[in-house]
């Protein structure tokens, strides 16, 4: 892989430029970039090496420049650069360890497979807090992908397993392992240089998949842990888990997609072609008035802001939980037109769970981003306005940036978390309706039966005189052999059926009628008799 120096730079603001810079973002070879922006220029550089990173860091910044953006894509795969700037910026040893992690082998969105794994702990470690959880211990849901999505529609359903595997011989918890199973674990870190957030973001994959396999299956969701760093020097750093592997290019362009979109942004040409809704305004809030004092502070915090603020990714989520009810919705509804002889459709119940778990989920996921912004503008809880290191500068977070923090915790409350809300309580009416629905059909077909069953019974009432007669006009009687001919046999077949028909449907009444009655009177007798023994023991006492 060929690396690039500090000098090799390409203004960014050239339209050829910005569209390879879109395009190298997506190559595996593509380690990282930096991008340098002012208000009226801005310059950037891929694959930069660890010693051009370390020039830059040593080299005074051109006023023109005051805002660098230091973006790494996969941190294990460059543990020398991680190095380098946790050095510069004083990160703790534990939080240059932590991003320098390599992520799980066995992680890649082409080998997540529809069986969901459970393993218990033994019993006597279980109850041991140092111990921890490992990879062996439990595995998460994997989540299918393009690869997986060709499974055959006849193939056995998946089936919920718990695995005995021996814990591995590192008791500690791992970071890629914790991430995966607590989506909503994030981190806000102060240092004496920088303000870092830590935390896992949601990405809608575009890859169709196979419907048949829609019932244990995660969704098309992946996460991706992130980290966001506001420096002193006005430079904002990201590191990006590395994804894995990925046959479709535009699964991988949905991971990036935001960060792309912040990219294209600084450029002044990639503004043309930006959707109205998630344009931003790093660049053009450095010509405001109110900027000029300090261009470096309100321009790394917005490309701070913006960076975190992957609004479209919420968007689809939400939007997908939608289309997911609206269709188990339709489902339900017309299992009400479902014939009595076809079976129920047995896969509703547990689309309807899976889905239960994801906004669950998701809603644990949105209420960490919730609290990550409430930590972010207020100065109280994170000293973020007063962290001071031994230089005297500040990490300092403009105006406008803490008020679109705001407005963003303001969203995610009043649109994302009581959407989820409602999710939750349809979810919880459309089983009810199933089951209503369900024991209504069950109700109709038993009244049916009934139905069918005294139909019989009243045909075997019918033709039992007839059945009396014939054995009568068939029994081998001398005497009677030379009295009784055909005629007299359909003459009095006719008197009893049609006499065996008034009874049936008048008895039958009757017989009803009978019933209540006695019942009536079964009922007053039996008041009636306790009531004096009511009395008998009254008068004892």
């Amino acid at each position: 892989m060929a690396q690039t120096t500090a000098n090799e730079f390409s203004d960014f603001d050239n339209a050829d430029i910005c569209s390879e810079s879109l395009e190298r973002n997506l190559h595996d070879s593509t380690r990282n970039f930096v991008v340098e922006f002012g208000a009226d220029k801005a310059r950037i550089a891929f694959n930069v090496s660890t010693e051009g990173v370390s020039s830059l860091l040593d080299t005074k910044r051109s006023p023109e420049l005051p805002v660098r953006w230091i973006n790494i894509w996969g941190p294990h795969r460059q543990p020398e650069l991680v190095d380098v700037l946790g050095k510069h910026y004083k990160f703790s040893p534990r939080l240059r360890a932590i991003i320098r992690s390599h992520p799980p082998k066995n992680q890649t969105p082409a080998q997540h497979k529809h069986i969901t794994h459970f393993s218990r702990p033994k019993s006597s470690q279980r109850n041991d807090p140092e111990n921890g959880l490992t990879t062996s211990d439990l595995e998460m849901p994997k989540y299918p992908s393009a690869s997986s999505s060709t499974a055959p529609v006849s193939a056995p359903p998946p089936t919920l397993t718990r695995s005995n595997t021996a814990r591995s011989a590192n008791n500690d918890v791992d970071h890629y392992t914790l991430v995966d199973q607590m989506q909503n674990y994030h981190a806000l870190d102060i240092g004496q240089k920088y303000v870092c957030i830590g935390a896992n973001w949601m990405h809608e994959l575009p890859t169709n998949m196979d419907e048949s396999i829609d019932i244990v299956e995660e969704g098309k969701q992946k996460r991706l842990y992130s980290w966001l760093f506001l420096c002193d020097d006005h430079t904002v750093i990201s590191f990006h888990e590395d994804p894995g592997q990925f046959k479709d290019s535009d699964d991988l362009k949905a991971m990036r997609s935001n960060t792309m979109s912040v990219l294209k942004q600084l450029s002044t040409s990639g503004l043309d072609e930006t959707n109205p809704l998630s344009l931003q305004t790093v660049r053009y809030a450095l010509r405001a008035e109110a900027a000029q004092a300090a261009p470096g502070i309100e321009g790394s915090s917005l490309l701070f802001y913006y960076l975190f603020d992957d609004w479209p990714a919420v968007y689809s989520t939400v939007g997908s939980f939608h289309h997911r009810l609206d269709t188990l919705q339709n489902a339900i509804f017309l299992d009400m037109y479902r014939k009595s002889h076809k079976t129920p459709n047995v896969k509703i119940i547990p689309s309807l769970h899976v889905l239960g778990r994801q906004v669950r989920q998701m809603q644990h996921v949105y209420k960490g981003y919730k609290n990550l912004c409430n930590r972010v503008v207020d100065p109280k809880a994170t000293t973020i306005q007063g962290s001071q290191n031994t230089n005297g500068n500040l990490v300092i977070i403009s105006q406008s940036a803490s008020q679109r923090f705001e407005r963003l915790s303001d969203r995610i409350e009043i649109l994302i978390l009581s959407e989820m809300e409602e999710f939750t309580a349809e979810k919880e009416s459309l089983i009810s309706t199933y089951f209503n629905i369900n024991a209504q059909k069950d109700s109709e077909a038993t009244a049916r039966l009934t139905r069918a069953a005294t139909l019989l019974a009243k045909l075997s009432v019918l033709f039992l005189p007839i059945s009396f007669l014939t054995s009568y006009f068939s029994t081998q009687i001398v005497d009677l052999q030379s009295t009784f001919t055909a005629r007299n046999y359909w003459h009095s077949f006719a008197i009893i059926l049609s006499l065996s028909f008034l009874a049936l449907f008048f008895f039958s009444r009757l017989l009803m009628y009978i019933t209540e009655t006695l019942d009536v009177w079964a009922k007053k007798i039996t008041d009636h008799f306790t009531s004096l023994l009511l009395r008998k023991r009254k008068k004892a006492e």
